[in-house]
């Protein structure tokens, strides 16, 4: 990835530096040193070890204590005879309760719509970097082409500036060229800067640290998406993370109804297991009795009975459950249509992009023919400087307009693939 030059000179070394990117290379650095990504994996840690976890509600309680009691009397120290007394005491308690399946159900759903969220969180950094990556290489090459007009501006210039000097122009032919060739300047400089602005941002969103001095050089070609074939999607399988999301979501919700309905209407079990020993102790006869120890287990079973009145707070829960539910089918059928017309409208908005690179491939030839002749007849004197200024314009227009609309057609294919959930690539790399 990165290379370096080096060129000796007697006592010192000169090193220029150049870190070369492709697309791959900048989606695989992304993924791997972006914040937002380190932050979702701490989330989905959590979800993780909840859903490990989730049948916690039935481990054993465990407590021990222990008991000392000593008369104030037997301080005293004429006090020969008294009583004291130790014991220790152990209690296991266990509870159980339907509620249990839900809640690690619950756990296990969590996880599930965590883990999508995580998916779609990646999706989300690489669709950004290879937008932004080719957004860069349009640009570069929107101030190839400035700096291909700057040069031939100038030398239109220098050219007539000579013909001037020799006296076969005139000055205002002369004075036009520089208008012209200046005029291209701030052009390209602007564009340059623009370029320079949105490299810094893509450097951030990979997450790395670059010298100021290195050179930054990105390995593309924006002409492979003039290429893509028409683009058919019966045998792709759709995934929408929103939409599984909201499967999930729906799943979930139900699983809250069947939590209230076990919270309302189910028993709920304990079990406890109680051991005490006291052993007892006299003063100075060295005379104790036999130690108490007490062994006891309990179980109790408790049915919840207020659920049966509508107006009880059980039985608003479970409602409330319930219209958390029917929110969600609702949203889960919305986003459904919702996809279908985001997909319906991409393909649309690709079948005419690529119609349009078409016929701006034929109008960029048309243009450069154009320019030749009028160059050539320019040459020859039998067209004059505005006509060739209109020429070059038009070709430099043709050009922009040509790259600005593959870029478009990137863009969108790259949005398909995002929201059907395959891998980046797969579209513009379809056969018919």
């Amino acid at each position: 990835m990165k290379k370096i030059i080096a060129t000796s000179i007697t006592f010192f070394a000169v090193k220029l530096y150049a870190m070369t990117f492709t697309i791959d290379d900048a989606v695989f650095i992304s993924l791997k040193n972006n914040v937002s990504v380190e932050r979702n994996e701490i989330t989905l840690d959590g979800l993780k070890r909840a859903d490990s976890h989730s049948w916690n509600s039935v481990s054993p309680s465990i407590s021990l204590g222990a008991t000392s009691t000593l008369p104030v009397n037997a301080l005293s120290d004429n006090e020969s005879n008294y009583t004291a007394a130790f014991g220790v005491s152990a209690t296991v308690s266990v509870g159980f309760s339907a509620n249990l399946y839900t809640t690690m159900k619950n756990a296990r759903l969590n996880l599930e719509i965590g883990e999508i969220t995580f998916s779609d969180a990646l999706r989300s950094i690489e669709l950004s970097v290879r937008q932004t990556f080719y957004g860069l290489l349009y640009k570069k090459k929107y101030i190839a082409l400035q700096e291909k007009n700057l040069e031939l501006a100038k030398n239109q210039y220098n050219t007539n500036l000579q013909k001037y000097n020799s006296g076969r122009l005139s000055e205002i032919d002369v004075l036009s060229a520089e208008v012209e060739y200046k005029s291209a300047i701030p052009t390209l400089e602007s564009a340059k800067t623009n370029y320079q602005n949105d490299l810094d941002s893509f450097v951030q969103l990979l997450g790395v640290e670059i010298d100021e001095n290195e050179e930054i050089i990105l390995e593309g070609n924006l002409d492979d998406f003039a290429n893509t074939k028409e683009i058919n999607l019966e045998k792709i399988e759709i995934y929408s993370s929103k939409v599984k999301s909201l499967e999930k979501k729906v799943e979930s919700a139900k699983n809250s109804v069947l939590d209230k309905r076990f919270s309302a209407y189910t028993p709920s079990i304990n079990a406890s297991l109680s051991f005490s020993d006291k052993s007892w102790y006299l003063g100075y006869d060295g005379n104790s009795p036999e130690a108490k120890k007490t062994t006891s287990l309990s179980i109790s079973a408790t049915i919840p009975l207020d659920s049966v009145l509508p107006w009880s707070k059980k039985s608003d829960a479970i409602d409330t459950a319930l219209d958390s539910q029917k929110d969600y089918e609702l949203q889960l059928k919305d986003a459904k249509k919702s996809l279908q017309l985001s997909i319906d409208s991409y393909l649309r908005s690709i079948k005419q992009s690529q119609s349009s690179v078409k016929s701006k491939q034929a109008n960029l030839e048309l243009a450069r023919k154009r320019y030749n002749m009028t160059y050539e007849a320019y040459s020859r004197g039998t067209k004059d400087l505005l006509s060739l200024q209109n020429a070059s314009s038009s070709l430099l227009s043709a050009q922009v307009s040509l790259a600005n609309e593959i870029f478009t057609l990137g863009k969108t294919i790259l949005n398909l693939e995002n929201i059907i959930g395959v891998d980046f690539g797969t579209l513009s790399k379809m056969e018919k």
